[in-house]
């Protein structure tokens, strides 16, 4: 217990205390008061309990100064006296075990007893024992039991999940030690175990990778970097001792970290589509929470066999070295910074290259592409998930970041990072198909769409075909549901290539309805270069143009940021270069009131008020120079089959490629591929074979589901297949190398294939079946 002990405190207090933390303890000596109703002056009651996890938190952050050996407080007999006093303050005023717990219950049973023990742990033997058992009195009472919470606030308490279960242990873990009662926590241990399983409903991890919190958000890079974070500490720290947690959860950790964490991250941070309402904190954006996810890959290193140390160090080594915004050791905890330093130093564990697949999260309506050298996240929302958390006064204008948002990450990486949540325009979110109506703070969150398809199929996590059949939840018209803006969107993801269309634009009131390309922020001095069709464009900022481009390009803030647009149909483009002002309080209370400005440049297209049954199609080329997005847009390959209210179809002949989405039940046919219900498929043809993959998005779907291929060397509208068989010739029946069990060949005639799927259960998963040639 003594070795947990001394962990938990190198992991607290390091050598020294970085100067922005020396200036806060600074100020909190000088500012503290005394026998009076408050303990600082500007931390006031507050009826949320907010002020009582702030004083505990100022009183931690005194205490680790008193505790770090090269800081100018170490040892400081004031600032000793000091801590000892605001705790008498606290238990007496504010947190002790006969008081009425008001506001949020989090503050009562996580917030301020992890910071108080982190506090009484620091202090040990500076503290009187008369003192430290009062003080643990109320985390007794209010922690009581990890497995519930808010048993304060509410009749029947919940059981408690997620994130807020590691909490809890920590907390129950932190007092047994400080207590040194081990049956304790050997308590906190056993309430941790629950954890470790995949979920199928609600609060935590799925086999597919995805993280919910909240029971219908996705958390993945808020939520979830804070449970990986907790559970890996406790992980790391009990490792080797009697309160060692199993193998299995050890096992389980690593898987979560390959499936729901390595997918999101690019280069040192966290992709925003899954970090909720924390992309409103100013202090905890992508770099930050990608930083938590490095820290606790470092410390579970350190638990790992040889083989897979190597491989997680080297790809944490990987995000470090190309984290040129932030670098991790900065901020790094003391008890990771040394580890990273060591690790850039070691020559034996080179940095692992960038991540490249398609991943889709179907259990929470997320997908990314990863490059090399860029990534393309997809944020959505369905009858499933929720469209967007707004509580505590926190992303009060998230309202449309899950309305098919598609952010792209390059290598300028301040791109979401320095101040773009506060100054974008959050009506005009890139890739959005939304009104603009104005809304309320908060408005329409944690909403449910009544629309199931949203999701897809990913083949070889590689190729990826995106669906999501869009209906508006934050202005969601009771009285008549179907006056509100729907629409069928697309993504088809592939290679360096982002293919995306929509159909059945339609909405019934007098709001105009846009879809948002791309609105991307600029350098400080706004002076990026847009050029369409050869022509500088957007040469007066705050005035806008109007064009019917072939493709368009974006110059980026550094090298490798370009971004290149091709219009497959020539239509109408409206394109802004604008100085955006904003605060971080505009979209979080607690944030600063200070303003702040930045440049950006936005592309949209204007589908008007009240359309019926609009599309668009654009293409993204992550990356592309001037040149190359010119020829890209006079010699693709690439070719839209199909943008209509059955069928989304879409051909790349240099890549072999075909991807579909049939969004109604029946059967349709579109070029090769033939299906008798809703579904999304993709198919390869390479010189070895086929492979195809095949979704069900809506998840409902419980009937197998046909599909019908022509094969051979057949155009998309099968004219040679039908050639070669009147001239009594048919391919050959190709050979079944793999299939899921979910799928089965059925007799067909010849020059075709027709397989059956079973979706039932299935999830939105996607199943494989490969055919040689």
């Amino acid at each position: 217990m003594l070795d947990f002990k001394n962990k938990w405190l190198q992991y607290l207090a390091g050598d020294k205390l970085r100067p922005e933390s020396l200036k806060q303890v600074r100020d909190a000596r000088a500012g503290m008061l005394y026998h009076q109703e408050l303990l600082w002056a500007d931390i006031p009651l507050q009826e949320n309990a907010e002020d009582v996890f702030r004083i505990t938190s100022r009183l931690r952050e005194m205490a680790i100064a008193l505790r770090s050996p090269q800081c100018c407080y170490h040892s400081d007999a004031t600032l000793r006296e000091q801590v000892s006093y605001g705790l008498q303050w606290l238990y007496a005023q504010r947190y002790n075990d006969t008081c009425q717990p008001y506001g949020n219950w989090w503050y009562w049973e996580i917030g301020v007893p992890v910071a108080l023990l982190e506090t009484l742990l620091l202090m040990g033997e500076l503290l009187d024992t008369g003192l430290v058992e009062r003080l643990l009195l109320p985390v007794d009472k209010y922690v009581g039991d990890p497995a519930f919470h808010a048993r304060w606030f509410t009749a029947k308490a919940p059981p408690c999940t997620g994130a807020n279960l590691v909490w809890k242990s920590t907390a129950a873990a932190l007092a047994a030690v400080i207590r040194g009662d081990g049956q304790k926590l050997s308590a906190a241990r056993n309430a941790l175990l629950p954890l470790f399983s995949y979920v199928s409903e609600g609060d935590g991890f799925y086999e597919d990778g995805s993280f919910i919190q909240h029971d219908r958000y996705a958390y993945t890079g808020g939520y979830g970097v804070s449970l990986l974070q907790d559970v890996v500490r406790l992980m790391v720290w009990l490792h080797a001792t009697p309160w060692e947690l199993p193998g299995e959860a050890r096992e389980l950790t690593a898987q979560w970290i390959d499936r729901s964490f390595v997918p999101l991250m690019f280069r040192g941070s966290m992709l925003d589509m899954a970090s909720g309402r924390e992309v409103s904190r100013e202090d905890s954006q992508n770099h930050e929470s990608g930083h938590a996810v490095i820290t606790s890959c470092l410390r579970f290193s350190r638990i790992l066999d040889a083989a897979d140390q190597v491989r997680l160090l080297s790809r944490v080594k990987g995000w470090m070295v190309a984290d040129s915004y932030k670098p991790y050791i900065s901020e790094a905890p003391p008890d990771t910074a040394a580890q990273a330093r060591t690790l850039l130093e070691n020559a034996l564990v080179p940095p692992a290259r960038e991540e490249t697949c398609c991943k889709l999260f179907a259990r929470m309506d997320r997908a990314v592409l990863q490059g090399p050298g860029f990534a393309y996240s997809i944020s959505m929302f369905s009858s499933r998930i929720y469209s967007y958390e707004s509580i505590n006064r926190e992303n009060l204008k998230g309202w449309y970041t899950s309305y098919g948002m598609g952010l792209l990450y390059n290598s300028d990486l301040g791109q979401y990072a320095d101040a773009y949540w506060p100054t974008v325009d959050p009506y005009r979110l890139p890739g959005t198909t939304v009104t603009n109506a104005r809304q309320e703070d908060g408005a329409g969150q944690g909403r449910l769409s009544s629309r199931s398809f949203v999701g897809g199929a990913v083949l070889h996590d590689k190729h990826g075909a995106i669906a999501m059949e869009l209906e508006d939840a934050v202005n969601e018209n009771r009285v008549n549901q179907a006056a509100g803006l729907t629409a069928r969107k697309s993504w088809f993801l592939s290679g360096n290539r982002i293919v995306a269309l929509g159909s059945g634009i339609q909405s019934r009131n007098s709001a105009t309805v846009e879809t948002i390309i791309d609105n991307r922020k600029l350098n400080p001095a706004g002076d990026h270069g847009i050029i369409a069709d050869g022509i500088a464009i957007c040469r007066t900022p705050g005035l806008a143009d109007t064009i019917q481009p072939k493709w368009i390009h974006m110059t980026g803030s550094t090298e490798d940021a370009d971004v290149g647009i091709v219009l497959p149909v020539r239509c109408c483009v409206h394109a802004l270069r604008e100085a955006r002002p904003g605060s971080w309080q505009a979209i979080n209370a607690a944030g600063s009131s200070a303003e702040i400005e930045r440049f950006y440049q936005t592309l949209w297209f204007d589908h008007g008020a009240a359309p019926e049954g609009d599309t668009y199609a654009y293409v993204l080329l992550p990356g592309r120079s001037q040149a190359e997005t010119a020829g890209f847009a006079e010699h693709s390959g690439l070719s839209i089959l199909e943008l209509n209210d059955r069928v989304h179809a879409v051909e790349d002949t240099e890549t072999g490629l075909l991807a579909v989405h049939f969004w109604q039940p029946g059967w349709y046919r579109s070029g090769r591929i033939a299906c008798s219900s809703q579904a999304s498929i993709v198919l390869h043809k390479n010189p070895a074979g086929w492979s195809l993959a095949i979704a069900d998005p809506t998840q409902v779907q419980r009937c197998p589901i046909e599909i019908e291929i022509s094969i051979g060397n057949s155009t998309s509208d099968g004219t040679e297949v039908k050639a070669e068989a009147e001239a009594g010739g048919h391919p050959p029946v190709p050979r079944v190398i793999s299939k899921s069990e979910r799928i089965s060949v059925q007799p067909c005639e010849a020059g075709k294939v027709r397989l059956r799927f079973d979706p039932d259960g299935a999830g939105g998963a996607s199943f494989h079946v490969e055919f040689g040639s």
